[in-house]
């Protein structure tokens, strides 16, 4: 499957906590490499930073969407 810029496709995925921190701490980085590098490639940065901060809060709002329905989110 190939999905173009302005395509979507929902799907399953499990993460770990620390996978998430992780992946905030690459949002971190991200933000702070596109202020250094600055010009178009610093708005490029930043653009790829504000996707994953999207995809980083679609994953937690889907986390307590499922805690609140009475889901699990606890390790096994």
């Amino acid at each position: 499957m190939s999905l173009g810029i302005c395509d979507s496709a929902s799907v399953a995925i499990k993460i770990t906590g620390i996978e998430l921190v992780a992946l905030k701490k690459l949002s971190l980085v991200s933000h702070a490499l596109a202020q250094k590098i600055g010009g178009s490639a610093g708005d490029e940065q930043e653009c790829l930073a504000d996707v994953l901060d999207g995809v980083i809060r679609q994953f937690e709002i889907g986390a307590a969407l499922t805690e609140a329905t009475g889901g699990t989110n606890q390790c096994r």
